[in-house]
């Protein structure tokens, strides 16, 4: 049975609690490294806890201490959500070896696209990948050198963050200095172009750059804004966007889950790369709705076959909806959607199946 680590400093981050059941269900030994306080401790899916501190600093240096007095015990070590992934990229300058066992890609000169929007946008100038026109703005730049090189709409992005926030929409030039104005660190701010179009949720599952399985969704409603997290996705599968995953898992070297966000713009056929999160999120669990379980690409990873999913007919067009409960929830009483709010009561189309009775009590 192989070991596995899921390595949590947020407390905050909700999605944490799903992960533990996904490995158990591939047949793995859980342990989880966090605080008493982690989502990750809401269910009796894990094997092992190992407590430790939220103190940034405590956590870090027990996290390498654990990984150096049992080099070989685990057969994955996960980081769970931006923040850790962004304290041991910070740490981990020039161990490439150390950088590889537990960071979520495995090419370390490509680590700046690890949480930071800056980052992911130069990533995707450097190989070519499509993603809005942008500007990394730097202190004191001229607002009508940006102006000049961008078309508007545009987003005013601070280069950390998270669920939508960091992120401002300006419609029209003049109100740019305003929104940069707006930003206190304005270190990594990047100013891009906002592309109307079909906006698609992906998430997916690497080994050593290949693309092991995936799901994409359109979006079918947001929390607050199209901005923030969302509620309810069509899910299907594309041979354009396993295309363009294939591509950015070769070249970045993608090695774990990402959490992606895409938008299609019709009239001219492009998909456009807005959002990589190297990590999984709340939509993971659900993926045993899709017909492509990330339990099983876990489970071919640990058998050492990193294959992906069986290639499925050109006329393939099988489509699930499927809603997050407890976001669909606030959201219907948040919008006074009164239809939704019934459709959840009566188990409209078996949507109670959506509900993970695990998290609530274990």
């Amino acid at each position: 049975m192989p070991n596995v680590l899921l390595v949590s400093i947020a407390s905050f981050f909700d999605s944490t609690a799903e992960i533990p059941n996904i490995f158990k269900r591939a047949g793995c030994k859980v342990d989880v490294f966090c605080d008493k306080s982690s989502w990750l401790l809401s269910n009796k899916f894990f094997d092992n806890w190992i407590e430790t501190s939220s103190n940034e600093e405590i956590f870090r240096d027990n996290l390498l201490k654990l990984i150096h007095d049992k080099p070989n015990y685990y057969s994955w070590i996960l980081l769970l959500e931006d923040v850790t992934i962004k304290l041991m990229n910070e740490y981990i300058q020039t161990d490439e070896e150390l950088f590889k066992k537990i960071m979520p890609i495995n090419k370390i000169e490509n680590r700046a696209i690890l949480s930071s929007k800056a980052g992911l946008s130069n990533i995707c100038s450097k190989y070519g990948i499509p993603t809005p026109g942008f500007v990394s703005y730097r202190e004191g730049m001229d607002v009508d050198q940006i102006i000049g090189q961008l078309e508007f709409p545009v987003l005013v992005k601070v280069d950390f963050s998270f669920s939508g926030h960091g992120i401002q929409y300006c419609e029209h030039p003049a109100g740019l200095q305003h929104c940069i104005d707006n930003v206190d660190n304005k270190e990594g701010l990047v100013i891009q172009e906002y592309i109307t179009g079909k906006d698609i949720g992906v998430e997916a599952l690497f080994k050593e750059g290949k693309l092991i399985t995936y799901n994409c969704g359109d979006v079918l409603s947001y929390m607050n804004n199209k901005f923030s997290f969302t509620t309810r996705r069509i899910y299907y599968q594309s041979r354009e966007i396993e295309a363009h995953l294939q591509y950015l898992g070769e070249n970045v070297g993608m090695n774990g889950f990402a959490s992606m966000q895409y938008v299609f713009h019709p009239g001219r056929n492009v998909y456009y790369l807005l959002e990589v999160d190297a990590r999984t999120n709340s939509w993971v669990p659900y993926s045993r709705f899709t017909g492509h379980d990330f339990a099983d690409g876990i489970r071919r990873i640990m058998n050492g076959q990193l294959t992906a999913d069986e290639k499925l007919p050109d006329n393939y067009d099988k489509h699930v909806e499927i809603a997050i409960f407890d976001r669909d929830l606030r959201r219907c009483v948040k919008e006074k959607d009164f239809k939704g709010l019934v459709k959840w009561l009566i188990n409209y189309n078996g949507c109670w199946k959506f509900i993970l009775w695990y998290i609530l009590g274990g």
